[in-house]
């Protein structure tokens, strides 16, 4: 089905043609998570033909000052969501490629040898989609009574997340935002708990990295009104979403569009991911699931992941 998709893309140009009446002047942003060197060397080499990189800087200062036209034609921003440790055997392709992607970062992951929730075994055994579906107290307490509590470290061998020093060392290929202090599903979270994670967050990465702190990503792409007002409360200049679409001068910047990409995705397929049509795909399909009722923010991660593991 995907191969099929992805020559009709090819074939009928629609790719192409969507490129140049959406991102010519709309802005890209492309979700990562944990991608292979390999992976990622044949998309930033698409990207080059066909993009021009800039940064979540530049489109903010170019929402600020209305001057769109300060950015490139096709403009494109790489990001990268949770701060994986092996995102650090990236830098050499960021040079190489002159890209300076925004690495989001939890600040309570990031720096320890606790694990991302969802990549533990509990996890495994109980199923990240239903944990995504209840309270974060209730999350955290079924995984600390299935052997995996998440705010225990693991043993430093087992390190999920880079290390301050790495997050330091890569500071001259890359921008870090914030997501979350320790990635729970805000809409899950009490208002005490949903403020402390957004703001707690930007100081935290502030005091370790010494520089602003002025992006934000949504984790797992959920967000509601009272996520975008503590967004704005914390002082943050943009947040991104999963929401797929470009971006332009009117978009709100606290609630960037964005196309998740697949770690481990071939270049036909990545030309599909950012037409939007598996995202609206899967959009259909899951109204049709719940009998045509929308029910809120789609939280599609855009991916199809790795064995194993589920991206959040």
């Amino acid at each position: 089905m995907k191969r099929a998709i992805a020559g009709l893309v090819r074939w009928t140009g629609f790719g192409a043609l969507l490129r140049f009446a959406c991102a010519r002047r709309g802005v890209t942003i492309v979700v990562y998570h944990d991608p292979d060197p390999a992976v990622l060397r044949r998309h930033l080499a698409w990207y080059a033909r066909h993009y021009r990189f800039t940064t979540l800087d530049a489109v903010a200062a170019a929402m600020e000052s209305g001057r769109w036209d300060d950015l490139p034609p096709y403009p494109l921003v790489v990001t990268l969501d949770d701060g994986h440790r092996d995102n650090t055997r990236l830098a050499p392709l960021f040079r190489e490629f002159d890209v300076r992607p925004t690495i989001y970062l939890c600040s309570r992951i990031v720096g320890t040898a606790r694990p991302y929730w969802w990549k533990t075994a509990a996890a495994d055994r109980i199923g990240p989609e239903p944990l995504k579906r209840v309270s974060d107290p209730e999350r955290r307490r079924l995984l600390a009574e299935a052997g995996d509590d998440p705010d225990r470290d693991a043993a430093p061998d087992q390190r999920q997340a880079m290390s301050w020093d790495e997050v330091r060392r890569m500071a001259d290929v890359a921008d870090y935002g914030a997501h979350t202090r320790t990635h729970p599903i805000l809409l899950q979270c009490d208002d005490r708990s949903c403020a402390e994670e957004i703001a707690l967050c930007r100081s935290e990465l502030e005091e370790q990295t010494g520089t602003p702190c002025r992006h934000f990503a949504f984790p797992n792409g959920d967000y509601g009104g009272r996520e975008v007002e503590e967004i704005r409360r914390a002082g943050y200049r943009t947040a991104r979403t999963i929401d797929p679409g470009w971006n332009h001068a009117g978009t709100d910047p606290l609630r960037l569009k964005a196309f998740p990409v697949s770690d481990d995705v071939d270049v036909a397929w990545l030309a599909v991911q950012l037409t939007g049509v598996p995202a609206l795909l899967r959009r259909m399909k899951g109204l049709l699931s719940r009998g045509g009722r929308d029910g809120g923010t789609t939280a599609w991660d855009g991916a199809v992941p790795k064995a194993g593991r589920v991206r959040v």
